[in-house]
């Protein structure tokens, strides 16, 4: 099977997990979701976040302190920083995009004993000069965030699909064996 259909696959994959998530709660706090896929020299990731992990709430900043959060965390998330990537793979980053959705002072009111869901989503695509050398990267997002107690992310490489599950005391993920 080409990358591109297991890419496919792993993010359709993923999209119905999502979706029975949401049959039972919108989101789940303090846990984050990040796909990664690499075909040939280019490796991708995309997370998905709540509001309440990475700031610790889910309605449009309420100061000039919240506001400046919020700037912080999306510039963070776009930048890559959260990402360390084997310096070994010379890769370098060609195009990033973060939103935060949600925290717009213009939304929508939640219903009568429902409460504001907001969240953050991120792409990086780096292009990679030497891809065998990412064997294993580094995903940050638990120490960065605290409020992110568990990081979910679903790899896809020639070597196969993965998941693995981070947490504060465990930033590692195994691309190839």
């Amino acid at each position: 099977m080409k990358l591109p259909a297991a890419l496919f696959l792993l993010l359709a994959a993923s999209a119905a997990q999502a979706h029975d998530i949401r049959q039972h709660a919108p989101h789940v706090h303090g846990q984050a979701t990040v796909d990664v896929a690499l075909d040939q020299q280019t490796l991708e990731f995309a997370l998905q976040a709540p509001g309440i992990g990475i700031l610790d709430y889910e309605r449009p900043p309420a100061n000039a302190a919240e506001q400046a959060a919020l700037a912080r965390a999306t510039t963070v998330l776009k930048g890559g920083n959260w990402v360390t990537l084997p310096t070994a793979a010379e890769c370098r980053l060609a195009t990033s995009n973060a939103d935060a959705e949600g925290f717009d002072a213009t939304a929508a009111a939640p219903p009568p004993g429902q409460h504001r869901h907001a969240g953050f989503s991120a792409t990086l695509q780096y292009h990679c000069a030497k891809p065998a050398a990412l064997r294993a990267i580094v995903v940050r997002l638990p120490v960065l965030f605290p409020g992110l107690h568990e990081v979910i992310v679903n790899s896809a490489t020639a070597n196969g699909q993965n998941r693995s599950v981070l947490t504060p005391d465990n930033l590692r993920v195994v691309l190839a064996p």
